[in-house]
């Protein structure tokens, strides 16, 4: 028989926990406390489908669609964005190295909370831009729109 506590644990986990996908690509968030006035930092997760990689944040290539992370909100300021460190990956075919990302990793995003910001839950959009590719060859570039709640305390 499952206790009162286990039961809030496992809602608790499942309430806090929200995941947008494509076939390739898969993006998790988490609710994120914060006090008023105050910093914190919110992880954003994203899962790569085996076989497949998307583009660097920065890239030197031109032609090449870079992986950018958008987020919209009014009552939370975004400081900054940290991107991951990338692989090094060549095309078949190719003589060149691209920096790319695969499997599972992190963006991390710097938020402060400002001081007019009223209690409760806040609701930031978000935008994952990238452009997926095997090993062949690259898609067309995709948006994965999603959110994260932040509970401003």
């Amino acid at each position: 028989m499952m206790t009162w506590l286990t039961i809030f644990l496992l809602s608790s986990f499942a309430i806090g926990r929200q995941t947008y996908a494509d076939e390739i690509v898969k993006v998790n968030t988490q609710r994120v406390l914060i006090n008023k006035g105050q910093h914190s930092v919110v992880t954003v997760v994203v899962e790569i489908k085996d076989g497949y990689h998307i583009q660097a944040n920065k890239t030197d290539n031109e032609f090449i669609i870079p992986t950018t992370l958008e987020i919209d909100s009014d009552k939370i300021d975004i400081q900054k964005q940290v991107f991951p460190s990338t692989k090094k990956f060549k095309l078949e075919g190719t003589d060149e190295y691209l920096e790319v990302y695969d499997g599972r990793f992190e963006i991390r995003l710097f938020i402060n909370s400002k001081k007019e910001t009223q209690r409760g839950i806040h609701e930031l959009s978000g935008k994952l831009k990238y452009q997926p590719c095997d090993s062949m060859r690259c898609l067309f570039p995709r948006t994965i729109k999603f959110s994260i709640d932040v509970e401003v305390r």
